[in-house]
């Protein structure tokens, strides 16, 4: 298939981008003063913005659902707990007033960032909370940035419990970064309502070189056993895919499952440019998606092909990184 080179290919696939998403396109030209190359993408921005353009993998709906996530959960790690439901309900004006009489977040499983907190009983008002989420129910959480799994489901909301540990802040944040199902970097968000800080750290819960700009850094870590747990349980979940993070927190030495994540930053993060995140740009492997599954024959199959000699080649480039010495 000679007239399926990657010249062609190249222009085919970026030509059809530009035509079909030229909002997320232009967009990341605007972030990054650069433009994307959504055919052969190298950076983890650009391959956010593949999974935006091309890979519609059915599983990732269900997964974004914050209430249908719980479920995906218990069936593969029975052991990890979710946060106790108060109530869930189609509108928010469905929301008893008496739920607001105890701690709790209210949500919506449709969104992120879209949360309230009743931090004591009637610290909120019911018309507050409605006024707040019936603002939220006019759209669809990241349409107009190609997070397209939000629109997959309909949406709901809901109050859960409300975790406070002992020193008076919320417990902890985990963030996994998977891919292939192991563990490559962890983003630790210490005290999140307070004097916020985040650490970066390696799989072995060593810090990693990368720096939160935004945020003080969090530097007393101790490593435990829990946190070896939940990296196992974070790489238990992401089996299957190629790409996923997962978010976990502890509470009083129980490991509670928070969220799964597809769209990092929106793709659209300058935390995930240079040579400080060459790794993370690096090992993500296109190949597994749902969007190239099957691909044996036709265009596909050489565009795999093509997609599987650049992550060689990438991969070749990060032994050679690492070997050489600083």
């Amino acid at each position: 298939m000679v007239y399926l080179s990657r010249p062609v290919l190249s222009v085919t696939l970026n030509l059809y981008a530009w035509l079909r998403y030229p909002h997320l396109l232009s967009r990341y030209w605007r972030t990054f003063r650069q433009f994307p190359d959504v055919a052969f993408p190298r950076s983890f921005n650009e391959k956010l913005l593949w999974r935006k353009v091309f890979d519609r993998d059915p599983r990732y709906g269900p997964m974004t659902d914050k209430l249908a996530a719980r479920d995906i959960v218990r069936a593969v790690v029975p052991e990890v707990a979710t946060p106790e439901i108060f109530w869930s309900g189609d509108t928010p004006e469905d929301l008893p007033p008496e739920i607001l009489q105890q701690p709790c977040v209210l949500k919506t499983n449709r969104g992120s960032g879209w949360n309230m907190f009743n931090w004591t009983a009637n610290h909120l008002t019911w018309s507050e909370v409605v006024s707040y989420f019936k603002s939220k129910s006019k759209r669809v959480y990241g349409h107009r940035l190609g997070e397209w799994t939000y629109g997959m489901f309909k949406q709901k909301f809901y109050a859960e419990e409300l975790f406070v540990d002992p020193d008076g802040r919320v417990p902890d944040d985990f963030n996994f970064h998977i891919f292939a199902g192991r563990v490559l970097t962890i983003t630790l968000i210490h005290d999140r309502f307070g004097d916020r800080a985040h650490a970066s750290l390696n799989r072995d819960l060593s810090s990693t070189d990368s720096v939160w700009e935004l945020y003080r850094v969090y530097d007393e870590v101790q490593a435990e056993a829990i946190h070896y747990k939940m990296i196992e349980i974070a790489e238990r979940l992401a089996v299957g895919t190629d790409y996923i993070r997962v978010d976990l927190f502890c509470h009083n030495d129980k490991i509670y499952f928070r969220e799964f994540t597809f769209f990092p930053g929106s793709g659209l993060s300058k935390r995930n440019m240079g040579e400080g995140e060459l790794e993370r740009n690096t090992v993500w492997d296109l190949s597994p998606a749902s969007f190239l599954a099957g691909a044996e024959t036709g265009w596909k199959q050489v565009y795999r092909k093509l997609l599987d000699a650049d992550f060689a080649t990438a991969m070749d480039e990060l032994k050679l990184y690492r070997n050489t010495p600083a």
